[in-house]
């Protein structure tokens, strides 16, 4: 049960199809920038990794500023959550960062474009990324 970013970060990446390239992210230069990119079977995809802490998602205002900005040009953004309590992930559109701040997560479940295992989380990313790309 992961319970910091990294630990998400490890257990997604585990589970992510053969032809993916994942990177981790530990960027000092952009601000906002999320914690993960990936390219799954040529659909790229950027994810933020949260860990769901007293039953809320807390988004930083450059995250919030990155992932609408780059909604707005037509890319492809998630915020992936994880709550431990529940071992459950959620998947949320990058441009619904508005939304997401400061919402308590059980609010936000009908909102969710996948909720369950971290496993089958990972065969979800391109199918969702594929959905708002329009690919």
């Amino acid at each position: 049960m992961p319970t910091t970013e990294a630990k998400l970060w490890s257990l997604l990446k585990k589970h992510l199809p053969k032809k993916t390239h994942a990177q981790r992210i530990e960027n000092r230069v952009s601000e906002g920038m999320p914690d993960a990119y990936l390219c799954i079977d040529g659909v790229p995809v950027w994810c933020e990794l949260k860990i769901i802490k007293s039953n809320g998602i807390t988004l930083q205002p450059s995250q919030i500023a990155w992932h609408l900005s780059h909604s707005r040009c037509g890319g492809v953004s998630f915020f992936l959550c994880y709550a431990p309590s529940e071992r459950l992930a959620f998947l949320f559109e990058g441009a619904s960062a508005l939304e997401i701040q400061g919402s308590r997560f059980e609010d936000l479940r009908p909102a969710a474009l996948y909720s369950g295992s971290i496993s089958d989380m990972a065969l979800h990313l391109r199918p969702a990324a594929c959905a708002l790309w329009s690919i």
